[in-house]
């Protein structure tokens, strides 16, 4: 039994020039639709969401600095989750529209 999306697959191939009539969208256009349509929401999702993630640990950095005596000290867990959201947010933000582009 053959993988189904062996031709679309063998055509894809790294090894050989790619030129613009033998792209994915031509030769597989549900499959390129599909794909587009994946990335584009998890671009507007996961930027957003990570946006918000931002805001929220700069909001409660700047909370904690006005009432440091009432709250722990969570600054390097802080760090943590700003940084991941950040990396993140470059990601949906930036690569998945020129993944997106590059179809």
């Amino acid at each position: 039994m053959e993988f189904p999306l062996i031709g679309v697959i063998a055509t894809n191939s790294s090894d050989r020039a790619v030129n613009h009539n033998d792209s994915l969208y031509s030769r597989a256009p549900y499959i390129a639709a599909t794909y587009i349509g994946i990335l584009g929401v998890a671009a507007v999702v996961g930027t957003f969401g990570n946006l918000v993630v931002v805001i929220t640990v700069i909001i409660k950095y700047f909370l904690g600095q006005r009432h440091k005596a009432k709250t722990t000290n969570n600054d390097a867990g802080r760090a943590v989750i700003a940084n991941l959201a950040m990396s993140d947010m470059i990601v949906t933000a930036v690569i998945n529209p020129l993944a997106i582009a590059g179809q």
